[in-house]
């Protein structure tokens, strides 16, 4: 065979070779978008497996209230469990069936959304560094025990009297059993009255949810809260566990700036009106992930001390804590409290 043949044979085969690659070049690139969008995490869900991944993440600098940046002295961590399922764990999921379904966080009840938890907590933590700050109260109410109540109702007023902090809701109800006629009268948001036998709301499910103080704004990523996707991740039902350490973190900005005397403070665990610790999920998960971040202080709900019997802390030192005073008084003292009341399982 002659040069030119050789060659020529040589470029058809190239060219048939080019062609060849044509198809798999675009196949690869569809195959590779495909593989990016299935491991991609889904921002709006939430799941929590039997063994659940905990995260431990920075709040000092991080957390802005009223546009001052809280940034006491030290490290400060607050803690989180589970994670959002991937793309293709979501379609698994749909496609096959699960019982452990990923929670749906766009639904949920207000208390437990940033934008609702985070300035609740502040106002906290601003309470117990002697501010003067009136919380309002939101009753809301569902599942009536007699049909002739409303689904769902925003609770206003009980027996004629209005109520806008929990001091005063809780004076109503106390003056609705002392009523001889042991009867209950309530007034709804869209200004319905009904009135129920019993001196209780007559409802399964009654939701009764501390607020901020009105015009006061708080949240972790402060200025950037205010930028679209931001303030749709702060509208999400994320939880109230880390309202403690919002509470304590703003407190010690204000009051105590040096109270973590240069140590690693990470805590988890709601916080009531009246500064008490209230319980959360994944406590173990949480202390796992406190101890991976070189955390120096494990602050926890007290109700919970049991749950961290057998945890090997490798030096960090883990501090039960019923209440956000029992908090600040054991950092700056190395005190605690007596021994915390009993307090029913997390609801969620």
């Amino acid at each position: 065979m002659s040069q030119h043949a050789r060659e020529t044979v040589r470029e058809g085969r190239l060219r048939r070779f080019r062609r060849w690659l044509t198809v798999p070049r675009s196949l690869v690139l569809v195959l590779g978008a495909l593989l990016v969008v299935a491991v991609l995490p889904v921002p709006w869900l939430h799941v929590v497996s039997d063994d659940p991944p905990g995260w431990a993440w920075r709040l000092d600098g991080r957390m802005v209230v009223d546009g001052e940046v809280m940034q006491p002295d030290g490290r400060w961590s607050w803690l989180t469990v589970g994670r959002p399922p991937l793309v293709y764990e979501t379609v698994r999921d749909a496609l096959s069936g699960t019982e452990d379904k990923a929670r749906d966080m766009r639904v949920g009840p207000p208390g437990s959304r940033p934008s609702q938890g985070e300035p609740f907590a502040a106002a906290i933590g601003l309470r117990e560094a002697g501010w003067e700050l009136p919380l309002g109260v939101f009753v809301e109410v569902a599942e009536p025990r007699y049909d002739w109540l409303p689904e769902f109702a925003v609770v206003t007023h009980v027996n004629g009297i209005g109520f806008a902090s929990r001091v005063e809701l809780e004076h109503a109800l106390d003056l609705a059993i002392e009523d001889e006629e042991r009867s209950l009268t309530f007034t709804t948001a869209a200004g319905d009255s009904y009135t129920a036998p019993g001196a209780e709301f007559p409802y399964d499910h009654v939701r009764i949810l501390d607020l901020a103080p009105q015009g006061l704004d708080a949240g972790i990523g402060g200025r950037w809260s205010q930028i679209a996707p931001v303030a749709w991740f702060r509208s999400l039902s994320l939880g109230n566990s880390h309202g403690m350490m919002v509470a304590l973190l703003t407190y010690a900005h204000v009051a105590e700036p040096d109270l973590a005397a240069g140590r690693h403070i990470a805590g988890t665990g709601g916080v009531r009106w009246d500064g008490t610790v209230s319980r959360i999920g994944g406590l173990e998960a949480k202390a796992t992930a406190a101890r991976r971040s070189g955390a120096d202080v494990l602050l926890f709900p007290a109700a919970q001390a049991d749950e961290l019997t057998d945890f090997d802390a490798r030096g960090m030192e883990l501090v039960p804590v019923g209440s956000l005073a029992e908090a600040i008084r054991h950092l700056s003292h190395g005190e605690l409290a007596v021994e915390p009341e009993d307090e029913p399982a997390p609801t969620g």
